[in-house]
Formats: structure tokens, C-alpha cells, sequence
């Protein structure tokens, strides 16, 4: 004979799942509640690490009166950047300045940013280098070293490619060392390339600091420079979902030159969203532009 609840039953078999669904509601809330509050102090702590990374590198008005006719696009993927900037003056007539891509990008890159800051403003102001490549070999050795490098100690594989520059403005001779990202220059109708070192910094397994190339250009009045991070070249969009490329880069340099260093950024920034269309940003961004 099948048992048949009473109303009295139901209704008190009800009560107390409607108490128990109580109960798992408010737990709910308040581990959402504790998970918002998490991500709170994570987004704030991450958004100072921004303030504090900006602080870093150098303003823009101070970047005017080193260089003076340039500018600098600096779009991080995410809050904080992998990519960071250098312009540092030694001398009078001497300014040194370059566009750093630590490996990845967010929180992780912008601890490496920090590290490389560091030890190109140690090796310019405290060490008076003003030679691109002493200063990557400097870097590179100094990144091994902190990172524990040397027969893989710390397991850390991580690194950083740079274009770095040294300027005399008064004789525009350029000096530049590159690992892995090449200087491109335009000079008598003609955008130049100066290849980097395939060697990264940093990642010395057998403790021996790389050794880079340097590379002595002289420019005239009014031909233009540009260092940068892979960013915008590896960017995709298009109608086909593919990579800009350094290819379109070199072309959209070329076509940009008779206009005004601000009009150029102006292009750089309007190609890039252009080509990105609803596509995710896929990495940091750092051009650097310069006319001499």
C-alpha cells in the first residue's frame, strides 16, 4: 500500500526546503560578495602597479626636451605593460633611448620592465655608458644574474628584446645595438634597416654575458627614426583575421614621411585600429618616432 503524505507533511517538508534553499542563497551571496571583494583589491592593486610603472618611465615633457621632434605610442594589452620606454640624457649633445619587450605581457612583464628600468638607468647615470652595445651586454648580465639564470638555477626562461639608440644631436651620429628588434631609419628618400643580434637579453645559461653589435649611422637633418616592440606587427585584423606584419609596416612608414611627427603618430594609431577591427588586442604596443 503506497504511504501517502499528509498536507501537514508537505507542507512542513516544504518549510525546510525552502529554509535549506535559504541558506545556500545567503552563502551564495556572500562568497560572491568575498570573490567580488577579492577582485576589488586585485583590479586596484594591479591599476597602482600602473601608476607606479608610468611613474617609472619618463614623462612627456621630459622626453620633448631630450627628443624634441618624436613621439611615443605606448598601448598596453592589458593595465600594466611588458613593453617599456627609456630616454635618458648623459651629456650635453648625447641622448640614449629605447623601446624594451620584456617577455609577455601584464603583471609578469611589468615585473621584467621594472628590472630592465633598472639596470639601463644604472648603466647610463651611474655608470656613464652612453655605447648601445656595452649596455645591452650590461643588461644582459644583470638580468642573468637577478633572475638566476646561469645553469638554469631559478628555472626562469624569461627575458627582454630591445632597439636601443644613442643620439649626439648636435653631430646626429646615431649609435645602435639591437636584440632581436632592428632600427629602421629613412634617410635621402629611402627607409633603411639595421638587423639586430639574435641574441636575447638575459638567459645565459652558461653565466657569459652576449656580446652585441654596434652600429654607427650618420643621419642629416631631417630624416626620421623609428624603434619598436613586435606589437603592432603581430597584430590581427584584416578581412582575412592575419597578422599586419612588418611588411605593411615598412610600407605605411614610407607613406607617412611628409607629415608632421605628430601626424604620423596620428597614422600609426589609425592603421592599428583600422586593421584590428573587432579582433582582441593580441600583445603590448611601443613605437618610438623620432626626426633628427
Amino acid at each position: 500500500m503506497t504511504n501517502v503524505k499528509s498536507v501537514d507533511e508537505l507542507q512542513e517538508e516544504n518549510a525546510m526546503l525552502k529554509a535549506k534553499l535559504k541558506t545556500a542563497f545567503r552563502e551564495l551571496g556572500q562568497r560572491n560578495d568575498q570573490l567580488s571583494e577579492k577582485h576589488q583589491e586585485v583590479t586596484d592593486s594591479i591599476n597602482y602597479a600602473q601608476r607606479i610603472q608610468i611613474a617609472m618611465m619618463q614623462p612627456e615633457y621630459l622626453v620633448k626636451e631630450r627628443l624634441e621632434d618624436s613621439f611615443i605610442i605606448y598601448m598596453p594589452k592589458d593595465v600594466v605593460s611588458g613593453d617599456f620606454y627609456y630616454v635618458g640624457k648623459k651629456q650635453d649633445d648625447i641622448v640614449v633611448f629605447g623601446a624594451i619587450d620584456c617577455t609577455g605581457h601584464g603583471v609578469p612583464g611589468a615585473l621584467l620592465s621594472v628590472i630592465g628600468f633598472t639596470f639601463i638607468q644604472q648603466a647610463v647615470r651611474e655608470r656613464g655608458m652612453t655605447t648601445p652595445s656595452d649596455i645591452l651586454t650590461f643588461l644582459d648580465d644583470g638580468v642573468n644574474r637577478i633572475l638566476r639564470q646561469t645553469g638554469d638555477e631559478s628555472g626562469v626562461k624569461d627575458g627582454m628584446d630591445l632597439a636601443l639608440c644613442s643620439l649626439n644631436t648636435k653631430t646626429r651620429v646615431l649609435e645602435y645595438a639591437g636584440a632581436y628588434n632592428p632600427l629602421y631609419y629613412f634617410n635621402k628618400g629611402e627607409l633603411k634597416e639595421v638587423k639586430a643580434n639574435r641574441n636575447p637579453i638575459g638567459v645565459n645559461e652558461d653565466g657569459i654575458p652576449d656580446e652585441y653589435t654596434n652600429h654607427r649611422v650618420q643621419l642629416d637633418k631631417g630624416d626620421t627614426l623609428y624603434l619598436m616592440s613586435d606589437g603592432f606587427a603581430d597584430q590581427f585584423g584584416g578581412k582575412h583575421g592575419s597578422k599586419f606584419k612588418y611588411r605593411r609596416l615598412r610600407k605605411l612608414i614610407h607613406s607617412i614621411q611628409d607629415l608632421s611627427m605628430g601626424g604620423q603618430k596620428e597614422k600609426f594609431e589609425d592603421a592599428f585600429y583600422r586593421w584590428k577591427g573587432d579582433y582582441d588586442q593580441v600583445d603590448d604596443i611601443l613605437i618610438i618616432g623620432v626626426r633628427v
